[in-house]
């Protein structure tokens, strides 16, 4: 039975809404940045080839079919927070730190998402010769070399950020 709610159709059209978002997202960053000039002709033309060619990999249309929804919720998130931060009182001086980090950590878990659709599609040489699975993003990032590399870093970031730091003894 059909209802009212039922969008179920419209996974049809999912290439074609793939296609017009990549197409809109690179014109506008390259409205934005201004990386080659103000004529917008150029800036729609390089829009269109680029999603022209996301259209021909199934691999780049299926990624952007699975972070899309992702990203919608991860920007209304970030809205949600931006205005109970400024209900409690919180200026513009104050969000610029937390909004650079909140962005950055937005970005990393979004080419995470990202990248392990595209290792789930890939299969690599090599795959099946082991009994571990290194497809999954789970697998992968709990093997303890990962892990040993990830605790290194954050010692190191840690030092960096406490030598560099003024001292206030």
């Amino acid at each position: 039975m059909a209802t009212f709610l039922d969008i179920g159709g419209l996974q049809n059209f999912s290439t074609f809404f793939v296609f017009i978002f990549v197409w809109l997202a690179v014109f506008a960053i390259l409205s934005y940045s201004k990386v080659l000039g103000e004529n917008k002709a150029i800036h729609v033309v390089i829009g269109l080839v680029i999603g022209l060619l996301v259209l021909f990999s199934p691999i780049a249309t299926g990624t952007i079919e699975y972070i899309a929804p992702w990203f919608a919720v991860v920007f209304i998130f970030v809205i949600f927070v931006t205005i109970a931060l400024k209900l409690f009182g919180a200026t513009g001086e104050s969000l610029g730190s937390l909004r650079m980090v909140t962005f950055v950590v937005i970005i990393l878990i979004l080419v995470v998402g990202a990248l392990s659709y595209v290792r789930e599609q890939v299969t690599a040489p090599g795959d099946n010769e082991t009994d571990v699975d290194y497809g999954k993003t789970t697998t992968l990032l709990f093997h303890p070399k990962i892990l040993g590399i990830m605790f290194i870093m954050i010692i190191a970031i840690f030092t960096i950020v406490l030598m560099a730091g003024k001292q206030y003894i």
